[in-house]
């Protein structure tokens, strides 16, 4: 909608409406930015949590005595939690910096001030918030 030639104020306050409802829900976005590292991290923890869990059924004298669809269920149930460990520790530790998506909360008043966008760079604006980061 950014690149239309010409903008409403309708138009304009749908836009600012889909960027309020978009905001709280972003952090579904964060598992999926984590940094090459933290994949590496989150992939040992993975591993590890995965050895205590065996290593906690295996010492636990019951587990034998289970059936083997009890066991399964187990097993499924110590994959899910771990799964979700997982998850949150990715979403913790990533950093949600998306530049772009950040701009679209000034577009609306981009628009109101110099009209529309049409061919507009933003290249420039972005490079001078990397900049700002940098000096902070």
């Amino acid at each position: 909608m950014v690149q239309y030639r010409y903008h409403s104020e309708v138009m304009i306050e749908y836009m600012e409406k889909c960027w309020e409802e978009f905001h709280p829900e972003k952090d579904a976005f964060s598992q999926f930015r984590a940094s090459k590292s933290t994949k590496m991290v989150s992939e040992a923890l993975k591993s590890q949590l995965t050895l205590d869990k065996q290593e906690e059924q295996n010492s636990n004298c019951t587990w034998n005595n289970l059936s083997v669809t009890a066991m399964r269920r187990r097993v499924d149930e110590d994959k899910m939690q771990i799964e979700s460990e997982i998850a949150q520790y990715l979403v913790d530790e990533s950093d949600l910096n998306f530049v772009d998506i950040h701009l679209l909360n000034h577009f609306s008043d981009h628009i109101r001030h110099l009209g529309k966008l049409l061919n507009e760079r933003f290249e420039l604006p972005e490079k001078e918030m990397m900049d700002l980061k940098q000096v902070h």
